[in-house]
């Protein structure tokens, strides 16, 4: 079990309700890796390199029967963070009925080749037709312009929490506007 703690080194650390991500953000946390309630500040970077890489996510919502249902989202390049990630998708569909009973959502993905992972928690909700922006379209890929969708939505994922696995460490971050 010790060997166990040895690889994984589980880091916490809570921000004040006031606090702004950018402040979360800075190389002023201290770089303590075995100090539970001290986060590294690459754990952000990473994380933010991999959520600027990643093409496709899998975004996750709890369906009526209190199972996860998954499906795999392109997020747009557009104002994407740590912080929100905006999505394309259809709006007749079980992920958007889920998100209308339940805004928490999770949202993961990975790069095989660094051995790393980010999974996101937080809420999702619909962009209004008022705050659609002529740029959420003109951000659109190819392929999801090619999706031709009947009723097509835009969703905003906020984030909460962020978990990064970096090779053999798990990091945990909490993340308040």
């Amino acid at each position: 079990m010790e060997e166990h703690r040895k690889q994984f080194h589980y880091c916490v650390t809570a921000a004040t309700p006031s606090a702004r991500l950018e402040d979360i953000m800075t190389d002023n946390i201290p770089n303590n890796a075995h100090a539970a309630h001290d986060a590294p500040p690459r754990t952000i970077r990473q994380a933010q390199q991999l959520l600027q890489e990643a093409t496709v996510m899998e975004f996750a919502t709890m369906d009526q029967r209190g199972f996860p249902n998954i499906v795999a989202l392109t997020p747009l390049t557009l104002d994407r963070s740590l912080k929100h990630v905006l999505f394309y998708t259809d709006r007749d569909t079980t992920t958007i009925r889920n998100i209308a009973e339940s805004p928490k959502a999770s949202i993961y993905c990975f790069n095989e080749r660094h051995h790393c992972s980010l999974g996101l928690q937080g809420y999702a909700g619909l962009i209004s037709r008022d705050e659609v922006q002529d740029k959420y379209r003109a951000d659109l890929t190819a392929y999801q312009q090619a999706l031709a969708y009947t009723h097509p939505v835009f969703l905003r994922f906020t984030t909460i929490f962020v978990k990064v696995r970096y090779q053999d460490n798990v990091t945990f971050q909490k993340l308040l506007n």
